[in-house]
């Protein structure tokens, strides 16, 4: 079982792993619409990728570290 600091710095990323993966996957697709011309399909698909993935992580992540009570 982590301990509570360790538990809380997972918790505190939580926010940032929320974050980076949707403009990460913003610019991904954005960078590829500009290459293959298929503005903005690519960009809505990787920014929903990005958000999907997000969540799955910190899905992952709560169920890995909270508490079982």
């Amino acid at each position: 079982m982590p301990k509570n600091e360790q538990k809380m710095g997972v918790f505190i990323s939580l926010p940032f792993i929320l974050a980076i993966p949707p403009i990460i996957g913003w610019f991904i697709g954005r960078w590829l619409d500009g290459r293959l011309h298929t503005a903005p399909y690519l960009k809505y698909l990787f920014l929903i990728l990005g958000i999907l993935s997000g969540a799955r992580e910190c899905y992952r992540l709560i169920k890995a570290y909270g508490d079982k009570t």
